[in-house]
């Protein structure tokens, strides 16, 4: 008797986009506003297209870093869920509600943008600021925005 044996290989992406690294000091360079906030509202929908899904993400203005603000800024991301259906993109940042943020913004887009994209976003956490390689005290991140921005 032989034995035969089926193996069936399944290819899995996992599906990260090449993107150039953004020092500190280019996000500050390409970004016409810096804020501090809080994330308070975050809505998701479907594109007109019905092909994608856009969050809409509120922050409550605590500083502004450079630019101007009003005391609330909206900005659009891609990922969301909806109706139980989500969607999430390997480039995108990510926000939730209560977390306290900086953010590096284009707000000359309707709605406005995070520049360099997960890059342009950092969470703030018992006075740290953590990004993908960086994590440093809030004030100190603060003072090298700053003097990137000028």
């Amino acid at each position: 008797m032989a034995w035969c044996s089926l193996v069936l290989a399944l290819g899995v992406c996992t599906g990260h986009a090449a993107m150039r690294k953004l020092l500190v000091a280019d996000l500050a360079k390409k970004a016409d506003t810096i804020i501090l906030g809080t994330v308070v509202q975050r809505e998701s929908a479907w594109n007109a297209q019905h092909t994608a899904i856009q969050t809409h993400v509120t922050l409550a203005v605590e500083r502004v870093l450079a630019g101007k603000s009003e005391k609330e800024v909206t900005l659009q991301v891609f990922g969301g869920s909806v109706n139980g259906i989500g969607m999430r993109t390997s480039n995108d940042a990510e926000f939730w509600e209560g977390e306290q943020v900086i953010v590096f913004l284009n707000t000359r887009t309707v709605p406005s943008t995070v520049v360099g994209m997960q890059q342009g976003k950092f969470t703030v956490k018992d006075k740290m600021v953590i990004g993908a390689e960086t994590s440093s005290p809030l004030e100190e991140f603060i003072a090298t925005v700053r003097a990137a921005a000028r």
